[in-house]
């Protein structure tokens, strides 16, 4: 299992910025052009192609960091699912210090546990498909927040890395298929 601490999130939180996404010409937000948008480009560890591969049918989403009320939602969507597999206890109500999660249908459900314990009780986790935006096999999680999807993984082994990530809209509004 591979253990992370919960202070990676406060990166994804430290990408906000105020006042939303820029406008171009016809007022459209800027940024929106991707249906996915790979979180760390510049750190891919080959995961950005599997994060973009279902894209062509969905509708665009921001990147990290140009809607600070998005970003705001996922850093919260993350840490419940990164509390699934807290390794310590809990005094403040979410995970003071590492999270051990791999991807397993128990780990699946401990995370579905906690998001719904969080509020997001339509959230989707189990583990991945060939047709999912990540490898087979990886434990996945989808909330919708608006008209974007909060995603995360944990791949499995030998890897067994996390990634987030946006994702815009399937054709049926949903973030995943069922």
């Amino acid at each position: 299992m591979r253990a992370l601490s919960v202070a990676v999130l406060s990166l994804v939180a430290s990408c906000g910025v105020g006042g939303g996404p820029e406008r171009d010409d016809d007022d459209q937000p800027r940024g929106r052009v991707s249906a996915a948008v790979c979180a760390d480009p510049l750190n891919d560890d080959g995961h950005c192609a599997v994060e973009v591969k279902d894209s062509h049918r969905r509708a665009g989403a921001p990147a990290i960091g140009q809607d600070e009320k998005l970003d705001e939602a996922a850093v919260a969507i993350h840490r419940y699912a990164r509390d699934a597999g807290c390794a310590e206890p809990v005094t403040d109500g979410h995970c003071s210090g590492t999270s051990e999660l791999a991807a397993t249908e128990q780990d699946a459900a401990a995370v579905r546990r906690s998001l719904a314990a969080g509020g997001y009780s339509d959230a989707v986790v189990r583990l991945g498909r060939e047709t999912d935006p990540t490898v087979a096999g990886a434990l996945i999680y989808a909330v919708r927040v608006g008209d974007v999807c909060v995603l995360g993984d944990v791949t499995p082994p030998p890897v067994e890395k996390w990634h987030e990530w946006y994702a815009g809209l399937l054709p049926d509004g949903r973030c995943l298929d069922p």
